[in-house]
Formats: C-alpha cells, sequence, structure tokens
C-alpha cells in the first residue's frame, strides 16, 4: 500500500484563526478516518486516521496530557455518494462495519477510537426535524417551503436541510445530518467535566466541501456553546496538502435552546 508524506500538523496549528487559546484544560476530539461503509476502509480513511493521530499528539505534547485528544471515525452507511444534498440510501448491517485496522492505528498511538455511523445520526436528524414540524417556532433558522425545509443560512442562497416525502415524513438531508454530528460529538465532550473551551477537528474529503461547510454553519447557529470551534481540514490524501475551514462560536448568536 503505498504511503503518503507526513502532513504538517505544526503549519495547521499555527494558522489557526480561533476565538481563543488552546489551553491545557481544552477539550479535543478528532474526527478522522471516515470511509463509505460499502467499500470499506480505503485510502482517504488511512491516511486522514495518521493525521488525525499525528494532530493528537502534537496536542498533547503541546498544551499538556489535560488536552489528549479523543478519536471518532465517522462511518458513511448511508449510501455511497453523498456529496450532494441528497443521500443515497444503501443498505449496510452494523455488523458488517469493520473499524478494527483504524482502532489498531489508534492503538498504536497509545489512543482508542469510536465510531459513529451516518444512519444513526439520520434517524436522530429525522426525530428532530418531526418535533420541529409541530412546533415550528421552536427554531426560527428553519421553514418550509412547499415540501423542502430550509435552512435560512447567512453564506449560501439556500440550503435544503430535508424534505417532506408523500406520505409527510421527513427525510432528513445532509447539511442536517452533519449539524447532528457536531452536535452528538460537542456534547460527549460536554459529557467529559468542565473546560474552558473545546474544539472539535474534523479531516474531509475535498468532494464534501459544500455539505460540511453548510452542516457547520447549521450547527454554529442552532446548537453551540460558547468557545467551542470546529476545524475542517480538506485533506488531500495523495499529497496530504490541507485547507483549514475554522468556524467560531462566538462569531454567532445561538438562536434555540
Amino acid at each position: 500500500m503505498k504511503t503518503a508524506p507526513a502532513m504538517d500538523i505544526q503549519a495547521l496549528l499555527d494558522d489557526l484563526d480561533l476565538s481563543f487559546e488552546i489551553t491545557a484544560d481544552t477539550q479535543a476530539l478528532i474526527s478522522c478516518g471516515y470511509f463509505d461503509a460499502p467499500t470499506g476502509i480505503d485510502y482517504f480513511s488511512t491516511s486522514s486516521m495518521r493525521a488525525g493521530l499525528d494532530l493528537g499528539r502534537t496536542l498533547d505534547s503541546t498544551y499538556g496530557p489535560g488536552t489528549a485528544a479523543q478519536y471518532t471515525v465517522l462511518v458513511n452507511d448511508l449510501g455511497m455518494d453523498c456529496s450532494a444534498d441528497a443521500c443515497t440510501l444503501t443498505k449496510v448491517r452494523a455488523e458488517d462495519i469493520d473499524i478494527s485496522p483504524l482502532q489498531e492505528m489508534a492503538a498504536s498511538y497509545g489512543g482508542a477510537a469510536g465510531v459513529v455511523r451516518e444512519k444513526t445520526l439520520r434517524n436522530r436528524a429525522g426525530r428532530k426535524i418531526k418535533n420541529w414540524l409541530k412546533d415550528p417556532e421552536s427554531d426560527p433558522t428553519l421553514r418550509l417551503d412547499g415540501n423542502d425545509i430550509l435552512f435560512d443560512s447567512d453564506s449560501y442562497p439556500r440550503v435544503l436541510a430535508g424534505a417532506l416525502n408523500a406520505s409527510g415524513t421527513c427525510i432528513p438531508r445532509c447539511p442536517l445530518i452533519v449539524s447532528e454530528f457536531e452536535e452528538v460529538s460537542f456534547r460527549g465532550l460536554g459529557r467529559q467535566g468542565s473546560a474552558t473551551s473545546r474544539i472539535m477537528f474534523d479531516f474531509i474529503r475535498i468532494a464534501d466541501r459544500d455539505k460540511v461547510i453548510k452542516g457547520t454553519e447549521m450547527y454554529m447557529k442552532r446548537r453551540a456553546r460558547a468557545r467551542e470551534a470546529m476545524v475542517l481540514i480538506f485533506l488531500d490524501a495523495d499529497t496530504q496538502d490541507f485547507v483549514p475551514v475554522v468556524f467560531n462560536s462566538d462569531d454567532y448568536q445561538r438562536e434555540i435552546g
């Protein structure tokens, strides 16, 4: 298997445009190793996993063990192509998803990696939208336009959060699933104890840029708490070149509880 050059982790950290400083009690979560369940772990998955583990090791050595990063692997078990607003559903059994090679990589760094399935996130998002349809005033960032549920974005003219099918059931779209992933991740960090700040680094395929940026804005406007930051790292697995996009919760006014 080909081996990519090491990513320049220090360059990433040196250029971060955060609204707060990373300190010894900043909680950090690194999402890396992403793959499509039907095809299994691929080159992007292993190279982004290694880059994420290198990042965690650097955070630990730079800011102290209090910042020891946690790792999570997001698995797309919804379909082969989720780069547009809509996801194509493909049946994949949970027991057939094997992340053990990535967990072994994490263990070699002295860490551990959990797994989050997009199907679980989609179901959570669907339940929330179902409740919102009963009480639209509970979330002023969303509105119903025909059968489409749109998000009030500051950056895009139209962001589809979900759509009603013929039976009136809402089908969440990719940006809403991304937002749900970030909410679940930050809540998980919050349950680990108090912290002055929380930061999540997410290694992402360049092809997924549009949906992830939309979803991150949705999280920041709808659910983020003070002193949280999302660092989206759009990674070229072959060259390890990357483009970081930073979202600071302090730049947004949270609009729902």
